[in-house]
Order: structure tokens, then sequence, then C-alpha cells
């Protein structure tokens, strides 16, 4: 017989919770997608005739008050922590939890991922230029001496990549288990997972999973360019467009989640992960993450493609050796922009609301296949 601690417990989609430059509603963002809507415009913020990629998917307005009433604590807060404390709200919300009398605070598990060079250019300016040796260079005797003197206090709360995730656990008041990814799409995988892993082995019958990230200013681009994000600009004119945004999903155990009621989106079939590095086949990657999957033949894509074309090519031919013929396919980091850390869960909280729609029968793999090793996919049935 079975112990209770070896059965996998089922896990349960109820709330998801987005910040995107196409709004915060699934359904229209869904809609929106649908229609071939694309984000990406020249940046308001910086001018980018100096970078290989002229563009970026900017969110136009966000009034923080909505979710953050404690200006004080917004003083605090980069864009990319604003956007996770949004979507984390959002997400809460939806899935009509409240911690303390749905979940104790310790039943709640939080796992999110965050990018990096989640400020402006202009707020480590005064950083970088009293750390020169007036060369160019790095001078770690001014660096201590005078630019750490030159710096707002509250500098290191912006830089720090685990304060977004930190907002979140005060805002929500969660105390259970906690894990900081970063700073790519596939460590944003990596959160989503954890969250179902720890559900399905017992260790919290609730977990907030997801992610947040600011790609649209300088220090950002700067970032990607060096990272060799923008080569395929130089080579073909287009490629990937650098986001902003955040996501999170509430998941649950699926039997806890019917009990209270809940609305549940979607059921997590299974997921899959692996790495690869630069001599590694990507196509070989992906089908064996898909093999691990096995999707149905009509199954819906929440595809992992981008402005070069190459990713969709990719899965095309991994469908082919798996034997899947897809079904219809959203393309979201072509069109809102790739949000990087926040990708994976944007695409894995759009395959529910996917499933929802669709209803029973449905299935929507999510493709969270990016920049960086680790590469996933997740795959959702309706209900």
């Amino acid at each position: 017989m079975r112990s209770e601690s070896d059965i996998e417990r089922g896990v349960a989609i109820t709330g998801v919770g987005l910040v995107t430059p196409f709004g915060e509603d699934p359904a229209q963002i869904l809609a929106r997608l649908e229609r071939g809507d694309s984000a990406a415009g020249a940046p308001r913020r910086f001018d980018a005739r100096s970078f290989a990629c002229p563009v970026c998917a900017e969110i136009p307005e966000f009034d923080a008050t909505r979710f953050v009433a404690d200006r004080k604590s917004l003083r605090l807060m980069g864009r990319d922590a604003i956007f996770a404390a949004a979507a984390a709200r959002l997400a809460v919300r939806d899935a009509g939890i409240e911690v303390g009398r749905t979940y104790a605070p310790e039943e709640v598990a939080l796992f999110g991922a965050t990018g990096t060079a989640g400020i402006e250019l202009d707020e480590v300016a005064p950083l970088i230029r009293n750390a020169s040796d007036g060369r160019g260079g790095f001078d770690a005797r001014r660096f201590g001496s005078e630019a750490l003197l030159r710096v707002r206090p509250i500098l290191s709360f912006k830089i720090l990549s685990n304060m977004p995730i930190c907002f979140v656990s005060i805002f929500e008041r969660l105390r259970g288990p906690n894990a900081v990814y970063n700073p790519w799409e596939g460590q944003a995988a990596q959160a989503i997972g954890r969250g179902i892993a720890a559900i399905r082995r017992g260790e919290t019958p609730c977990a907030l999973a997801g992610g947040c990230d600011v790609k649209t200013h300088a220090l950002a681009f700067i970032g990607l360019e060096q990272q060799g994000v923008f080569r395929p600009w130089h080579d073909g004119g287009r490629g990937t467009v650098p986001g902003e945004g955040a996501a999170f999903l509430v998941l649950e155990e699926e039997g806890r989640a019917r009990t209270r009621g809940a609305r549940i989106l979607a059921r997590i079939r299974g997921s899959a992960f692996g790495t690869m590095d630069e001599a590694s086949d990507p196509a070989e990657a992906l089908q064996r993450i898909f093999a691990r999957l096995a999707p149905h033949t009509d199954v819906a894509l929440i595809s992992a493609e981008e402005g070069d074309g190459r990713i969709c090519t990719l899965e095309e031919r991994t469908f082919d050796a798996c034997g899947v013929r897809p079904g219809p396919a959203l393309r979201p980091k072509a069109q809102l922009g790739n949000l990087f850390a926040a990708a994976a869960a944007v695409q894995v909280a759009l395959a529910a609301a996917w499933a929802k729609r669709a209803g029973s029968g449905c299935e929507v793999l999510a493709n969270c296949f990016g920049h960086g090793s680790e590469k996933a996919a997740f795959l959702m049935d309706g209900v």
C-alpha cells in the first residue's frame, strides 16, 4: 500500500496575474495576440540608435499606487519590483485566496524569478563615474572611498536581484518555502517547476510562482548587447524585442482547490526541463523535452518564437520528429516583447487562460525555450 508521502498530488492553476505592454486582463491579452498586434516601438526613455536593436516593448502607463499604497515602500522599489508586486496581487486576487484565512501564511510558498540590470542607467551613473580611474577603468579604491558615498543608500534595494520577490513576500504575507531564480527564462521556468514539485510532494498545498523583468532601458540594452542577444539584429535586421512586465501564477493542490470551491483555470499535466551548451543541437534538446511530455496531436501551442524565427523552425522540426501536429499557436514573445526572466511565467499564464477558455479536452503546451542554458516546457489540460 502506498503511504500518503508516496502519493503524487495533482496541481491546478487557480489564479494568474499579468502586467504586460498589452495590459493586465488575460482575455484581452489573448485577443490582441490573436489579432496580431505588436507592442514594439522606439524606446521612450532613451535613444536606441547606438544599438543594433532599435525597438522595445514598454508598458505605456502604470499607476503603482493601485497595488502599493505606501509611498515609502515605492521609493525603495525598482520598476521590476513594482510590476512583481502588482502581478502577484492580481494572481492572488484572481484565485480568490485570502492569506491567513484560505491558507495560513506558512502554507503558501513563493518561488520567483528576476532579471539583471533592473534599474535605469541614470541611477547608477554616479556610482560608475566616481569609481573610474580616469582612463575608463575600474578603481576599487575609489569605489570604496568615493563612489559609495555619492549614491543614495536605498539604491541597494533596487539593485539586489532578490528584492522584487522579497517585496512580494512582505505585501502578500507569505511565510512558506521560498527561493529566487535569476536571470533568464529557463530559471523562471525552474521557479514554476519548483512550485509544482513542492505541491506534488506535499511540502505545501499552495504556491505563488512567477517572475518579473525590465529590459526597456539603456543599461539593460548594454547588457543584452554584451550577451550577444542582439546578434540576429546585426546579422539580419530583426530579432528579439526586449520587453518589461511580470507574471505570477497561483498553484494549488487540486484536491484542496476543489474542496474550497476554487475556479480551476487549468491542470498541470506535466513539465520537463533540460540544459544545453553552445555545442548542443537545439533541435535535439527541444525534442527530448517535448518527448517527455508526450502532447496529443491537436495540442495548442504558446510558442517560444522570437523575431528572427529560428525557434519557430525548431518547434516545427521537433513536432514532426515527435509525430505531433500542433493546433493553433500564439507567439507572445514576438508581440508582447521578450520579458526574459518573466517570459516563462507569461507563457504559462497565457496557456492557462487559453485552456480555461477552450475547456475540457484542450491541451496547451507552453514552450519556454529561450536565452540561457536552461530549457523547459509545460503541458496543461483544460477543465
